[in-house]
């Protein structure tokens, strides 16, 4: 097995750096708390926001009520809604909503704050969204910096690789955002930081650091499933190297999240599965999605949709070209076995390749009216990881600067999603050359 040796000892030099990454986090934050976002009918918090409501004030999941009696208004805002049994679903991952709902409980009962008036709804969300997305943007962040440390000596390459994170991705325009790809690229950068310190032995193998491993893991699945994946080969590493310690203590953190995730979708479902896996719930009288439009109504053949993430129009790597430093370091360990963590990389771009295989062979929208390709998110802090061995090696000026121009490109497609992350024909990719991703 291959392993990655850790970073020198901190020199006068790194500790300025150190600074420098204090300094940037700590703008990150700042552009999360003033820029978190209010509620707006129709947004993607609707959804969450009816189960959020219908939790805590009328006691259950269902999102629907009784005839006779007034709808849930976040309800009547949403398309992402499935009937299960007779009875009106979010169509949303309920962990992230059950963690909203307990949030507005706390601020109804200590605030008097009732989502029932447009005002404090507006203040509700602000604050679900800071510390729900927010805050999971800033850890993702500091455990990112963490996680390099361990493996790149070069500070300015961690801090270059730190501000690609935070200002080069999606994760920036996300921040402010009633999301789940946030949060579980958060937990993906941190069930990746504790595997990957328990195997390269520069964290000390301590039983909480397992448990963790495995509650992190367990979230990335409730939150965003397919993301899981890159998960699953720190997990397979760990249970061959350290089969007790990861069978007992990883196994009983995996077990809380995904015991509430599996009994909730149980109790309002009957099935352990999610309602994504049934498409008739989606086809109910009176569904959207029996008469979809605009880029839901898309049915390209598989390969030009193919293009149109990865390259084209909401192209995670046309929008975010510094991720193909990511893709480079896999070419380059596929051929290259002196590769500094060799494994580690050709695991991540399978991990990537599942992902991508799965969106084109189950979706069709692109991830609806988004900028960019916001399904991708939590493979963004993975494939800037895999890269650093890349950048490490960088010697050459000419190559510099063209990373400069990636990083120029990539930067400009964050600010733009920060700006207006909701809006499918917004990417600069549309207007500039490749038109509309769908019509008037």
């Amino acid at each position: 097995m291959q392993s990655m040796q850790p970073a020198g000892t901190q020199t006068a030099q790194e500790k300025s750096f150190s600074i420098f990454e204090m300094v940037l986090i700590i703008v990150a934050l700042v552009f999360a708390l003033m820029g978190a976002q209010e509620y707006n009918r129709g947004d993607a918090s609707a959804s969450r926001l009816a189960t959020v409501y219908s939790l805590v004030e009328d006691r259950t999941w269902y999102i629907d009520r009784p005839a006779g009696q007034p709808p849930v208004s976040f309800e009547q805002d949403t398309i992402d809604k499935v009937m299960v049994n007779g009875r009106m679903l979010s169509s949303k991952p309920p962990m992230l909503p059950l963690a909203m709902a307990g949030e507005y409980w706390v601020m109804k009962k200590a605030l008097g704050w009732s989502l029932d008036k447009p005002e404090d709804a507006n203040k509700i969300v602000r604050v679900m969204a800071t510390t729900l997305v927010g805050f999971s943007y800033v850890l993702a962040l500091v455990l990112f910096g963490k996680t390099l440390r361990m493996f790149v000596d070069d500070p300015l390459i961690r801090l270059l690789l730190l501000f690609f994170l935070a200002f080069c991705t999606q994760l920036w325009g996300y921040s402010t955002q009633i999301n789940n790809h946030v949060p579980a690229a958060a937990m993906v950068v941190a069930a990746i930081y504790l595997g990957a310190g328990l195997r390269w032995g520069t964290l000390s193998p301590r039983w909480w650091r397992f448990f963790l491993f495995g509650l992190t893991g367990a979230l990335v699945l409730t939150l965003d499933m397919p993301a899981t994946v890159f998960v699953a080969g720190a997990g397979v590493y760990l249970l061959a190297s350290r089969p007790r310690q990861t069978l007992t203590w990883a196994v009983a953190g995996a077990a809380i999240p995904l015991a509430i995730h599996l009994g909730i979708l149980y109790a309002t479902t009957g099935s352990l599965l999610p309602v994504q896996t049934t498409p008739a719930a989606y086809l109910y009288e009176a569904s959207y999605w029996r008469n979809p439009q605009g880029v839901d109504a898309l049915f390209q053949p598989k390969g030009t949709y193919l293009f149109h993430m990865t390259l084209g129009r909401c192209g995670i790597f046309s929008l975010y070209p510094i991720l193909l430093v990511g893709m480079a370091a896999a070419l380059r360990a596929t051929y290259k076995k002196t590769v500094k963590g060799r494994v580690d990389i050709l695991l991540g771009a399978a991990a990537f390749a599942i992902m991508t295989a799965y969106y084109v062979l189950k979706t069709n929208n692109y991830g609806g009216e988004a900028y960019g390709f916001r399904w991708y998110i939590p493979a963004m802090p993975v494939l800037l990881l895999m890269g650093a061995p890349v950048f490490m090696t960088l010697r050459v000026r000419w190559k510099w600067l063209f990373v400069g121009v990636m990083i120029g490109i990539s930067f400009y497609s964050g600010f733009q999603s920060a700006r207006s992350p909701w809006g499918a024909n917004l990417n600069w990719t549309n207007t500039l050359f490749l038109g509309p991703t769908y019509g008037p």
